[in-house]
């Protein structure tokens, strides 16, 4: 697994990309520019290889769970990529 700090989210608290193998998660928790207040935790699958395409979205009130919920569709993508193969 490894982390990655990203700048390219301006409006957000915390950017990261999480990769496994030929897939990756993305958390962030954005801030509204007006209030500045920090909206809920966004999650996105990408598989990365052979190119990037994005999988599966979602959202949470924690990163944890948002976490939680990124793996578990990170899961459910390898395992139908490894039946597809």
């Amino acid at each position: 697994m490894h982390l990655v700090d990203s700048g390219n989210c301006r409006n957000c608290e915390i950017f990261m990309r999480i990769h496994e193998g030929d897939f990756a998660y993305d958390l962030e928790q954005p801030v509204d520019p007006l209030t500045q207040l920090r909206s809920k935790w966004k999650f996105t699958v990408f598989r990365i290889r052979p190119a990037e395409a994005k999988l599966a979205s979602g959202e949470a009130d924690t990163r944890d769970s948002a976490e939680k919920k990124a793996k578990a569709a990170l899961a459910k993508a390898s395992t139908h990529d490894s039946r597809a193969a």
